[in-house]
């Protein structure tokens, strides 16, 4: 935001005012987003999709999830041979959205493997009720498998077998930034200012809280990672992802064994914490505009950072997930065969021409490298309660095979 300020609405300056006039960025970003009489998300405000605030890869038709299924069914079928428990499978999916893809999933699931829908239970988690009431409108119409809500906390308490999905969830968790300022690192803020009887927001400098200090020097200790990087010029600044550790031990507990997908924006550390990077990858998007003035109309804009792979991996490591792999999203989608599809829509008759063009065109936008295509695909397992029986997961996983 390079230093402007922006208008602050009065719920926001009251609970800044009750914070001592600035709070972290980290705060800011989880009440402009999941406040839940005011933010973006949590009062259902942002809309997804083509004709919405932006746009996914499920919005884009049911392809994605047709391609998504093919992994989706060989890992619950490999559970299920090692279903020791003789328990139900569970699809779980983290911020659902518009539940586009939890719907999309459950049709071409039960056209791939019948026999495996009706083992199968689908588990929605989602913080937000504004976007829980969208979920659950598109959703009623689904009889075939049952459906449910929970919280992550709640689904610790009561674990379960099977694979969870996370598409374009991490990326939206609140995140620290950091400034490098006169050869020191601080914490970003938000302080609110007072003119002509108007309140403003405005970015702040804070020292470094004790718990982000630790994970700083705990990743560059353990990964060689240089927060800011050697070269990095005064005013350099990035992001944080302090809750990764938190989320991935809640999900390795909330899952007895099973696999665990990760759909994002995500930079190899050397991209991410590089000194040509000087703003981080914090961005905001309205009405599918995108804008770095991130903190003007809190509550009216999706806010979200790319993640680092390396972090993530280690976090995922460290609460008992096992790393598979990742590939970008296009050549996954090619390895779970897009070119078939793709193929068999010439042999369409021309009364379908139409559809066969708005088809080719979503496909193709799944892949564009400059698009969709450079989602980051990166899968675990886990494999908490085999290990007792003296059993191990090793799961294949056909997007990290080669393409066609």
């Amino acid at each position: 935001m390079n230093g402007l300020s922006a208008n602050c609405p009065q719920w926001l300056a009251s609970r800044i005012v009750e914070a001592g006039g600035s709070i972290s960025f980290h705060q800011y970003m989880d009440w402009a987003l999941n406040d839940q009489d005011h933010g973006a998300y949590a009062c259902g405000r942002l809309k997804i999709g083509k004709e919405g605030d932006f746009a996914t890869s499920p919005s884009m038709g049911s392809d994605f999830a047709g391609l998504l299924a093919v992994q989706l069914v060989d890992w619950l079928d490999q559970l299920q041979s090692r279903n020791i428990y003789d328990l139900p499978l569970s699809l779980v999916e983290f911020g659902p959205g518009e539940g586009h893809l939890a719907f999309d999933l459950v049709q071409e699931l039960s056209a791939i493997r019948p026999s495996i829908v009706e083992q199968l239970e689908l588990v929605l988690v989602e913080i937000n009720e504004g976007m829980v009431s969208r979920q659950k409108k598109l959703l009623s119409s689904i009889s075939n498998v049952p459906v449910r809500w929970v919280s992550l906390e709640e689904l610790q308490k009561n674990p379960v077998i099977g694979v969870m999905v996370a598409h374009e969830v991490l990326d939206a968790l609140p995140v620290e930034r950091v400034v490098l300022r006169h050869n020191k690192l601080l914490r970003q803020g938000v302080r609110l200012d007072y003119k002509n009887s108007s309140s403003s927001l405005s970015f702040t400098e804070l020292p470094l809280s004790t718990s982000l200090e630790k994970s700083l020097l705990e990743v560059h200790d353990s990964l060689g990672i240089n927060i800011p990087p050697d070269d990095a010029i005064d005013g350099w600044c990035s992001e944080f992802h302090s809750d990764l550790s938190s989320w991935f031990k809640k999900t390795s507990e909330a899952l007895i064994y099973g696999s665990l997908l990760i759909i994002d924006y995500a930079l190899e550390a050397h991209r991410y914490y590089n000194s040509s990077r000087e703003s981080g990858t914090l961005i905001s998007y309205r009405n599918q505009f995108s804008s770095n003035e991130v903190l003007q109309d809190p509550g009216y804009w999706d806010i979200t950072s790319h993640l680092c792979i390396e972090t993530l991996n280690f976090y995922a490591k460290k609460n008992n997930w096992n790393y598979l792999g990742e590939v970008r999203q296009g050549q996954a989608l090619l390895a779970l065969g897009l070119a078939e599809r793709l193929f068999l829509l010439q042999k369409l008759p021309k009364s379908q021409l139409d559809t066969a063009l708005r088809r080719r065109e979503s496909l193709l936008r799944l892949v564009d490298p400059f698009g969709l295509g450079e989602f980051r695909w990166l899968a675990f397992e886990i494999e908490n309660d085999l290990k007792i029986n003296n059993l191990k997961m090793n799961l294949n996983c056909k997007f990290l095979s080669d393409s066609p």
